[in-house]
């Protein structure tokens, strides 16, 4: 099994948990990591930026290797250092509220030497949590999802 951190588009309640995770993954409990967070212009999903002390929410997950392969097809990592990855694996510290150390996980993070990427950068998220940014967007009604993709 492989420890995972995911702040995104694989949390309970959007659409991608219940692809991926909800019957493929082993809940291990919430956390959060040190960075930054942002949207991407002309994508439905976030970028997190291992720069910054922002603590980023999100859920700890043990996977096999069948679905960290999926996921990893999903976040287009190709491997180590691949030139065409959308996003990369580093392993993080995860903490607890307090900014305590409670484990350590493998995260996506955005990959910033490719170019597009880059450019496709958006706002910072300043809830420091997807789910928490999705839901005021879609009570300001501009809901970034069809309605029948989020699960809340």
């Amino acid at each position: 099994m492989t420890r995972i951190f995911v702040y995104g588009t694989l949390r309970k309640g959007i659409y991608n948990h219940d692809i991926y995770l909800r019957d493929h993954g082993v809940y291990c409990g919430d956390g959060y990591i040190r960075g930054s967070l942002f949207t991407i212009t002309g994508k439905k999903y976030p970028a997190f930026l291992n720069a910054g002390q922002d603590l980023i929410f999100g859920e700890i997950y043990d996977v096999d290797d069948e679905t960290l392969h999926n996921i990893n097809e999903l976040e287009s990592y190709y491997g180590q250092n691949h030139v065409e990855n959308e996003y990369n694996q580093i392993f993080l510290d995860v903490y607890d509220v307090n900014g305590q150390k409670i484990d350590q996980a493998y995260v996506y993070e955005f990959n910033m030497d490719k170019p597009e990427n880059v450019d496709a950068l958006g706002e910072d998220i300043l809830e420091h949590d997807y789910v928490q940014y999705i839901q005021k967007q879609k009570l300001n009604d501009q809901s970034l999802f069809d309605d029948d993709l989020m699960v809340f």
